[in-house]
Formats: C-alpha cells, structure tokens, sequence
C-alpha cells in the first residue's frame, strides 16, 4: 500500500509539473511580423517555382524552428519581365 502511494505522488507531481511547463510554453506565442519584398516574374516557371520555394523553406525552417518570435511576411510583386522596373524596388517599399 504504502508503495502504490508513492507512485500515485510521484505521477501527481509528474503532471502538475507538465502541465505547469504547457502553460508556460503556450503563453509565449507571440510572432513579431517582419516585412520582406519579394519581386519575380510570375509570367515565367522560373518566378512561379522561385516564389513555391521560397514559401516552403520559409514553412520548413518555422516547422523545424518554431521558438523563433520573428515571422518573414511575402510581399510579393510581379516584375511583369521589366528589368528596369525591378530595380526600382524603393519605390515599392515606399508604397507599403
């Protein structure tokens, strides 16, 4: 009897202790969002498999990173194959 006890403490202290480290961990979820401009050419496979990567390495590296607070939100433009207009980017980030 007296050993049933002290397994019944100790899966007692076992839980209140967890459970007290899930709280811990979920009242830290706050991301802090960071803009970043991402200009292809949607026309082309290559602008539309580019910007597919770059989404999922953005997803892999969160899956595998999840205690990072920052979070990379896509901007994303279509260049519509101007070069010139590309280059110009400051004037797009002015914009948002």
């Amino acid at each position: 009897m007296k050993m049933l006890t002290r397994i019944s403490f100790s899966l007692f202290i076992f839980i209140i202790l967890s459970e007290r480290n899930l709280l811990a961990k979920a009242q830290n979820t706050s991301t802090i969002p960071v803009n970043v401009g991402v200009i292809l050419n949607f026309d082309t496979w290559n602008g539309k498999m580019g910007f597919s990567c770059i989404n999922m390495a953005l997803s892999d590296f969160y899956a595998s990173n999840p205690h990072y607070k920052t979070r990379l939100v896509l901007n994303s433009r279509d260049s519509k194959s101007d070069v010139v207009g590309a280059a110009a980017a400051v004037t797009i980030i002015k914009r948002i």
